[in-house]
C-alpha cells in the first residue's frame, strides 16, 4: 500500500449517463492515473452511445424504431445488458420490466420517441428475444429503456478499465451508482429526503452500491403522490415514500435491484439473497429495514 501513501488521489468528473460521473483513482503517478481515467470515461460513452433512451442515433432508439419489423443486430454491451435485463424480469416474474417505457413516456418522464408503430399495452419482457449472433427482435409494437440498468453496467465495465493492480485506489460514481476496487473502504453518504440531522453512511470495499428512491419529488398522479418508478408487473408506480441502497459485487446488479425492492419491500428478500445482494430500505413511517444477505 506505499503506492497508496506516494500518490495523491486524482478525480475527475464529467457529464454522462443522464448525470454527473466522477472517476477517482489514488495509488498511480498523476499522468498514468489520468490515462487510465480518460480510459473509464471512454468506456462510459461507449455505453452511453449505445444504450441512451434520449440519443435518437442509440442501439436503443433504433430497436425501438425498428426492433418488431426485424431482428437487429446489437454490440456485444448492449446485448449483455438485455441479456441481464430479461433474466432478473424472468426471476421476478416481470416486477423489473424494462418494456415500462411507454408508460413512462405517458407520464412525461421520457421523451416521446419518433416510432411509426403503436405501442402495444400488452407488451411485456416476454416479446423481447434475444437470438443468436447478438440479434435482438421484438414480438410486439414496445418501447424499452434500459437508463438505470445501462448505468450500472457503464460502471462496472468503467472501473474494470482502470487498473487491474489490487493495490490502487479506484472509484467510479454516476449520480450515486458507484463501484469501488482497492484495498480501504470508501464512505458513502444515503442522500435520504427528507432529510434529518442525522446523515446515514455506507461503508463499502471491493463492491458496488446503488441508490434510488422517490422522497421529496413531489410528483402526483390522480391526486397521490407517486414516485419515478414501476412495478412492472402491475404497472402501478411505488416508491413515492422510499429510499432504498442496495450493495452487490457488481453495479449493474445493484442498480437493478433497486426497483425490485422499491416495488415488493420486505418480499424482495429472496431475490435479494439469490443474487447475493443486501438493501437497506427506508420508509418515512417505518424507518429502516435490513433485507438480503449480511453485509459486513
Amino acid at each position: 500500500m506505499d503506492s497508496l501513501l506516494i500518490h495523491s488521489r486524482v478525480e475527475r468528473a464529467r457529464p454522462l449517463l443522464g448525470t454527473v460521473v466522477k472517476i477517482s483513482i489514488q495509488g498511480l503517478p498523476e499522468a498514468e492515473a489520468n490515462s487510465a481515467i480518460n480510459n473509464g470515461f471512454a468506456v462510459i460513452s461507449k455505453v452511453h452511445g449505445l444504450m441512451s433512451f434520449h440519443e435518437g442515433a442509440s442501439e436503443l432508439s433504433q430497436l425501438n424504431r425498428s426492433g418488431y419489423k426485424k431482428s437487429i443486430e446489437v454490440h456485444p454491451y448492449t446485448f449483455d445488458v438485455l441479456r441481464r435485463t430479461v433474466d432478473l424480469a424472468a426471476d421476478t416474474h416481470g416486477v423489473f420490466d424494462p418494456t415500462i417505457a411507454g408508460h413512462l413516456v405517458e407520464w412525461g418522464l421520457l421523451p416521446s420517441p419518433e416510432i411509426s408503430e403503436e405501442i402495444d399495452p400488452k407488451a411485456s419482457w416476454r416479446d423481447i428475444e434475444l437470438l443468436e449472433g447478438n440479434r435482438v427482435q421484438f414480438n410486439r409494437p414496445l418501447l424499452i429503456d434500459l437508463g438505470g440498468i445501462a448505468k450500472g453496467y457503464a460502471v462496472d465495465r468503467a472501473i474494470e478499465s482502470l487498473c487491474a493492480d489490487e493495490e490502487v485506489q479506484c472509484c467510479v460514481n454516476a449520480g450515486g451508482d458507484l463501484r469501488v476496487q482497492g484495498p480501504y473502504l470508501e464512505r458513502i453518504r444515503l442522500n435520504v429526503q427528507p432529510s434529518s440531522q442525522k446523515i446515514p453512511v455506507l461503508e463499502i470495499e471491493n463492491g458496488s452500491v446503488a441508490s434510488s428512491g422517490g422522497h421529496g419529488l413531489g410528483r402526483r398522479i390522480d391526486g397521490k403522490a407517486t414516485g419515478l418508478h414501476l412495478d412492472g408487473s402491475s404497472r402501478n408506480a411505488v416508491g413515492a415514500h422510499s429510499f432504498v441502497s442496495v450493495l452487490a459485487d457488481e453495479c449493474v446488479t445493484a442498480d437493478a435491484l433497486t426497483k425490485v425492492v422499491l416495488a415488493k419491500c420486505a418480499k424482495a428478500d429472496p431475490i435479494l439473497r439469490s443474487r447475493g445482494a443486501a438493501a437497506y430500505l427506508h420508509n418515512a413511517c417505518s424507518g429502516w429495514q435490513k433485507l438480503g444477505i449480511a453485509h459486513e
